[in-house]
């Protein structure tokens, strides 16, 4: 009984798109433009903001079904489905392109180490966002090189980053495709031995305004933080490290604690390092310091 209904259901959905979409074209005509149809076409296909094209199709259909765009300012992602505010979007289905413009918040939580954006990055015009969260889900490396580029605050929450052969993608890869970042967050970044020194050689990494990387492992080259910490002026780092770092990593950990408490006059913007085992009054104490500079 259950699948005839939602086989119904899914045919009268169907049947209003169509309907929708007959209606629309039922009062299109063919347009007499001033300028040459060639033009007028490029237009069409190559609108340079969502705000000139949503003025374009208002004024004329000729534009729309020419170049058929939705323009969605924030998407998300609810129980899997994709949504406008309290708006339901079957991006799939839709003959036409999309358009995002503000923001991103996608969260696979209720599907393990599912992609969600695999099936619509083929649907996807263009991405002007300025805020991307990701939670609780696995991405191509390609699927996000489509849709990071734009964004000045990033959010990971639990996410991994794979290429095509399935290898995990390290965070300073991320960061390379992250042109106009000023903030990143991540919980649970791919590090290497290399990943500071690779980090400090790309210009937009040393533009970050903050920095917070989670559950780092000992595998993370802390003198190559170090030095860089003792020159860098603009960008505010958070750095925490899991339960399971060696105590000799953690008396490492605890000697540039103790560099950054003693310091009396600061020619760099002192981090936040936290770790198992620090005193809470050491911590408190960094806390202080790095919110005063």
């Amino acid at each position: 009984m259950d699948t005839y209904l939602n086989q119904k259901r899914k045919a009268q959905n169907s049947m209003i798109v169509s309907c929708k979409r007959a209606k629309f074209m039922a009062t299109y005509h063919r347009q007499n433009f001033s300028m040459p149809d060639s033009v007028i076409f490029y237009i069409a296909k190559n609108p340079k903001t969502a705000e000139l094209y949503l003025k374009m199709v208002k004024t004329c259909k000729y534009f729309f079904i020419k170049n058929p765009i939705i323009i969605i300012p924030n998407l998300y992602a609810y129980e899997g489905n994709w949504r406008n505010g309290q708006v339901s979007l079957n991006l799939i289905k839709y003959n036409c392109k999309c358009w995002i413009t503000n923001q991103i918040h996608a969260s696979a939580y209720e599907f393990v180490d599912k992609n969600i954006f695999s099936s619509i990055i083929p649907k996807l015009y263009q991405c002007d966002i300025k805020h991307l969260l990701l939670s609780d889900q696995i991405i191509s490396y390609h699927d996000l090189s489509h849709i990071i580029s734009s964004a000045k605050s990033i959010d990971f929450i639990n996410v991994i980053v794979k290429y095509a052969d399935s290898t995990d993608v390290p965070f300073e890869d991320i960061v390379a495709i992250a042109v106009k970042a000023k903030q990143i967050s991540d919980t649970k970044p791919t590090t290497t031995p290399k990943t500071m020194k690779e980090l400090t050689k790309l210009p937009n990494f040393t533009k970050l305004d903050y920095c917070a990387l989670f559950n780092l492992s000992e595998i993370f080259d802390i003198d190559a933080f170090y030095s860089y910490m003792k020159k860098n002026q603009h960008t505010n780092f958070y750095i925490n490290f899991d339960k399971h770092i060696s105590d000799a990593f953690k008396n490492r950990l605890e000697t540039i604690v103790e560099d950054i408490l003693e310091t009396k006059q600061f020619n760099y913007k002192p981090p936040v390092i936290n770790f198992t085992g620090l005193d809470i009054k050491k911590y408190r104490k960094l806390r202080q310091i790095y919110c005063s500079h």
